[in-house]
């Protein structure tokens, strides 16, 4: 039976693959989350292996996604930058969530419905 939200199965300190949040998201103690901090503590690119075998990259949304309820919306990642728009990339939005610009989010390799490849 598929696991309806998969989680990480790598040790790495982050949050968990269906999260979405909107500004700066920090896990460890030692960083200032002051208005003067630029990046997340979890670094933009990092890669987690889930428990469905997918694959999933953290990124920023450089503009706003809508939702697709099944499979989440295929979406484009830009790099080095990690940010992701609406495009034929081959990666994909948490299914049924609306992203908006500047969130940060898990994007899994193809469709949550589908088989990794």
């Amino acid at each position: 039976m598929a696991n309806s939200v998969p989680f990480r199965t790598t040790p790495q300190l982050g949050p968990q693959l269906d999260d979405v949040f909107t500004g700066l998201p920090y896990w460890d103690g030692g960083i200032n989350t002051a208005a003067t901090d630029v990046e997340p503590s979890y670094k933009l690119g990092n890669v987690e292996m889930g428990d469905d075998g997918g694959e999933y990259i953290w990124v920023q949304a450089s503009a706003n996604v809508a939702a697709t309820a099944t499979t989440g919306t295929q979406v484009t990642i830009t790099f080095p930058a990690y940010t992701v728009a609406t495009g034929a990339g081959g990666f994909y939005t948490p299914p049924g969530v609306a992203i908006t610009s500047g969130q940060y989010f898990h994007v899994r390799r193809g469709a949550y419905n589908a088989v990794p490849a």
